[in-house]
């Protein structure tokens, strides 16, 4: 339940990289050095541990895992596909016309941008859009139009360098692919670190995690960025 750079066509590229690389189920792991650090186990149901901020205990967890919306503008680069629906999307399946999920766009105008249609499915690569973000509705709202991808600077993707052994990556896999929720794009091992990809996140995803599983084990990468 993993993953922007200097040029903005790069950027774009490594989106799709890593979210095909890291989709759910993927699991893939950097392998561990000689010193490698085991995840903290996640709380039994025989012995529950409170925790008033995710739920009643660690066990709910991911069932009160914050959601956040962005009500002030982020930054969004994807592809948009509209087969009855326009969709900003993340991942996409390499079939023609392509295919995809993503939050869908409300108020989108298609005169707008530069793109394709095949049976039925218009499609338009490398769009940057300005735009709020509900997360109960999986909807975006551009609130501006479309801008020039080439114009864009985007902020370098980082993931911390961490020390989990492959037991605590198959352990993290296990306990997050129970997270089935459309904001989450995808999760696996990467850097020794258990790396969740997330369409947007203020802070609040990262502060859970961390107070589930310790600091440094999970790293949350926003698609969405301030």
């Amino acid at each position: 339940m993993s993953r922007l750079h200097t040029a903005i066509v790069g950027a774009a590229t490594l989106l799709v990289l890593a979210g095909c690389a890291a989709t759910a189920g993927s699991g893939s792991a950097t392998p561990p050095s000689s010193e490698t650090a085991t995840v903290p186990p996640a709380p039994s149901s025989s012995a529950p541990t409170a925790d008033p901020e995710i739920g009643e205990t660690a066990d709910t967890r991911f069932g009160e895992l914050p959601m956040p919306s962005a009500t002030e503008p982020v930054l969004a680069v994807g592809t948009v596909i509209d087969s009855g629906t326009p969709m900003l999307c993340f991942n996409v399946a390499t079939s023609y016309p392509p295919q995809c999920g993503g939050p869908a766009i409300v108020g989108w105008d298609w005169t707008a941008v530069a793109h394709e249609e095949a049976s039925g499915v218009r499609w338009a690569d490398l769009v940057a859009l300005r735009t709020t973000y509900d997360a109960e509705a999986f909807t975006v709202t551009p609130t501006e139009p479309p801008l020039d991808p080439a114009a864009l600077t985007m902020p370098a993707r980082e993931i911390p360098a961490g020390d989990l052994d492959q037991a605590s990556f198959a352990a993290l896999q296990a306990d997050l692919l129970t997270l089935e929720r459309p904001d989450v794009l995808g999760h696996g091992g990467e850097n020794g670190t258990y790396v969740v990809d997330v369409v947007y996140d203020d802070g609040s995803m990262q502060a859970a995690f961390d107070r589930v599983y310790g600091d440094g084990v999970i790293h949350v990468t926003s698609w969405f960025v301030d």
